[in-house]
């Protein structure tokens, strides 16, 4: 669901997407923030713990792998924070030195992915 396709000097780089009901946006948007704004590679963007809030229920949903200090810190602001299963699973596949990658979310048992050589650039 939610499927992005992201063009680097105006070809597809990235592909991304995850299934997730009401998380789907966020899931999405947390693995393209990690990867194109914190320039980890699709793996460690998509194993990254990831936190979701959504007005209605009016609580922070963190998965486990979230800094305590972190977790701490945000209740300090008053957030109503909970610890909850994971969120999402994301597939995702980049096109970068001249071969697609792929990352398959860990959170998927059943996920997989590989990476070919590209012919065409």
């Amino acid at each position: 669901m939610t499927p992005v396709i992201v063009l680097k000097d105006g070809k597809p780089w990235l592909a991304t997407g995850s299934p997730g009901g009401s998380r789907i946006i966020t899931t999405v948007l947390q693995n393209l923030v990690n990867i194109i704004d914190f320039n980890m590679n699709i793996a460690q963007a998509i194993s990254t713990p990831r936190t979701h809030h959504q007005w209605m229920p009016d609580y922070l949903r963190v998965e486990r792998g979230i800094s305590p200090d972190t977790i701490a810190l945000l209740k300090q602001m008053g957030h109503d924070v909970r610890i909850m299963p994971t969120m999402g699973r994301a597939q995702t596949v980049q096109h970068t030195q001249g071969r697609f990658f792929g990352a398959s979310d860990p959170r998927n048992p059943d996920g997989a992915a590989i990476g070919i050589e590209s012919k065409h650039d």
